[in-house]
């Protein structure tokens, strides 16, 4: 009987160690799962700020890559950028005309903005 018993003892063991490996490797999982869209949240970036040619126009572009907001990705780093460079004169943004690409989710999404900046009311 004693046998029997160190044999069960043994199995219990091995059992306790294969559900701790088994549980590591769905939390591993769910953690990398959980940073993908962190991660695409990053990828979002922008161009310098350029004068178009017309006295207090600029523009700028910006590409976010693939999923399913990459597009917001794009539009909120224009209009960051968009904001920071007038901040920097004391002013606000004001849009003149925004166009954007891009609609599939694992293609690059773009945005380019035109603006002015005009100063606070």
């Amino acid at each position: 009987m004693y046998g029997v018993n160190q044999v069960l003892s043994a199995l219990v063991d091995l059992i306790r160690q294969r559900v701790r490996v088994v549980a590591r490797r769905r939390a591993a999982s769910a953690a990398i799962v959980a940073l993908v869209p962190l991660l695409m949240q990053a990828c979002a970036s922008s161009s310098p700020v350029v004068e178009t040619g017309d006295a207090g126009r600029y523009t700028l572009h910006a590409s976010a890559a693939g999923g399913n907001a990459a597009w917001a990705r794009s539009h909120k780093a224009v209009m960051q950028s968009a904001s920071n460079f007038c901040a920097q004169r004391g002013e606000v943004p004001s849009v003149v005309s925004e166009s954007s690409r891009g609609v599939r989710a694992l293609e690059t999404h773009e945005a380019q903005l035109t603006f002015e900046c005009h100063p606070h009311f």
